[in-house]
């Protein structure tokens, strides 16, 4: 009795060890067939094997898990999609197993890094098709690799914008302002000595490289613009899209707090309440930008068209003057200082045809005529610098064509009607 429990228990024995030399047999072959690309073979073997993985040493089961995320990471390479997505997955969550039992394992963290790089081009070259889908969710998993890589999560989150996927933009974004992402960073710089301009350098050793060879000079660092603003102007963006305009002020308001010095952030709102319709908020705020930037020609001329839709004329009128004492080539405030000053000629007009025969109407109406003739000259030197500018912008050289024939200036008029008409030939 004792010697046939023996040979039970051999037998018990030898049909283990069976097992365990096939599985690892298996195991091998799903190796062999991922160096020669053979990726149907491969996943094969793996579901062979995968049954009996329960019993094996830790040893062949990082083995398995290496080969099944190999497997799926190529498959991913070929594919498109959800697909693409599937098979990613599958080949992240075989490396956590392997980081789970091994964390310092050399492979598993070469060939995650390996597939991060691949995932990144991947959302960049579906950005540049238009599938900001799967770029979003590309680089989101990017992020998950490593939640230090705060940067991935806020382009997961402009890839979403980019795609209207406005419930993901907005998870992405929130996190960001939770976690105090500020996306600044530091810059090494240094001025070509030949070009006379400051150059980006990938690093500090590159730039310093680039020192001794003489050919750069003046090396510094600097720091890129804080993104807080341009999330903050996202979120309200997204909001007034869902026609919901009081959450896009609260979003404001709470990054407020947090950087109430954010230039960026004071622009957002402005912004904001320019398109809300509440200018006389826009004025306000934009009045602060201007303290904290009073060298920006933009910001004068952003204040110039508020100020033309509160019906303030005149103080339009200075700020468009102070856009282009600090900015001379700015095309857009020439043409709306032309149009503020020919903005009178309405009630003129209005007032002229209102005249009747009398000799006091008659000598009214010569006044009037010559009033609104002065308003043609002293627009006119606007349009002129406006075309001298853009020669090709058709706003200012038709509106110059009319004044032309108001003023009677029929030489000037006959040379620009023929440049007009080449122009839209």
């Amino acid at each position: 009795m004792n010697t046939m429990k023996k040979s039970i228990l051999a037998l018990a024995l030898i049909g283990a060890t069976s097992l365990s030399f096939s599985q690892r047999g298996e195991i091998r072959d799903a190796e062999s067939a991922v160096e020669d690309n053979n990726f149907k073979e491969a996943l094969a073997q793996l579901d062979i094997a995968k049954p009996l993985l329960a019993d094996e040493k830790d040893k062949w089961v990082i083995r398995y898990h290496l080969t099944k995320a190999k497997t799926h990471g190529n498959l991913a390479e070929k594919k498109s999609g959800d697909d693409l997505i599937s098979d990613m997955d599958i080949a992240l969550q075989s490396l956590e197993s392997v980081l789970s039992m091994e964390s310092e394992n050399e492979e598993a963290l070469a060939y995650q890094n390996k597939l991060r790089q691949t995932m990144v081009q991947t959302a960049i070259d579906g950005q540049n098709n238009g599938d900001f889908d799967i770029a979003e969710k590309l680089l989101y998993k990017t992020y998950e690799l490593d939640r230090n890589d705060t940067v991935m999560l806020y382009y997961a989150a402009s890839a979403a914008v980019n795609g209207k996927i406005y419930d993901k933009a907005l998870d992405h974004y929130q996190k960001l302002l939770d976690i105090g992402f500020n996306g600044a960073t530091e810059q090494f710089v240094a001025t070509n000595i030949e070009s006379g301009e400051e150059e980006i350098f990938e690093s500090k050793n590159m730039r310093d490289i680039a020192i001794k060879t003489s050919e750069f000079k003046n090396p510094s660092k600097k720091m890129t613009p804080a993104l807080t603003g341009e999330i903050a102007k996202n979120i309200t963006l997204i909001y007034i899209q869902e026609d919901q305009p009081d959450k896009a002020l609260s979003a404001i308001k709470k990054a407020k707090e947090e950087n109430p010095e954010d230039m960026s952030l004071l622009q957002a709102e402005a912004d904001l309440y320019y398109r809300i319709g509440k200018i006389d908020k826009y004025d306000e705020v934009m009045k602060q930008v201007v303290k904290m930037d009073p060298e920006n020609p933009l910001l004068y001329y952003n204040l110039g068209v508020a100020s033309e839709q509160l019906g303030d004329k005149k103080s339009a009128k200075e700020y468009y003057l102070q856009t282009i004492e600090l900015d001379p080539e700015m095309v857009n405030a020439y043409i709306n200082l032309a149009a503020l000053t020919l903005s009178k000629e309405k009630d003129i007009v209005e007032e002229m045809n209102s005249l009747g025969n009398s000799r006091a109407d008659n000598k009214k109406y010569q006044e009037l005529n010559k009033q609104k003739k002065q308003f043609y000259k002293d627009a006119l030197p606007y349009l002129e610098k406006a075309s001298e500018l853009n020669p090709k912008n058709m706003d200012a050289l038709k509106t110059k064509l009319n004044i032309y024939y108001q003023l009677e200036m029929s030489d000037k008029a006959k040379v620009l009607q023929e440049k007009i008409n080449s122009l839209q030939e």
